[in-house]
């Protein structure tokens, strides 16, 4: 039996959020930060959210209308 391999690609629309939300952790704190990253496969599609450990706050990329 080989590895599990976990892939996720964000699209453009999340891709966009993502990097607008990280500006603006690094235009506050200096840094990025440590992000910890959460996928939940529906079996449709997945859900997507990240946590930022300095803003304590998560962003929920889940793009519903991709399904």
């Amino acid at each position: 039996m080989g590895n599990t391999v976990i892939h996720e690609e964000l699209n453009d629309k999340q891709q966009k959020m993502y990097d607008e939300w990280i500006s603006h952790i690094k235009a506050i704190y200096g840094e990025y930060g440590c992000f910890t990253w959460k996928i939940s496969p529906t079996g449709i599609g997945s859900g997507i959210s990240v946590y930022s450990h300095h803003t304590k706050t998560e962003l929920d990329l889940t793009d519903v209308d991709s399904w």
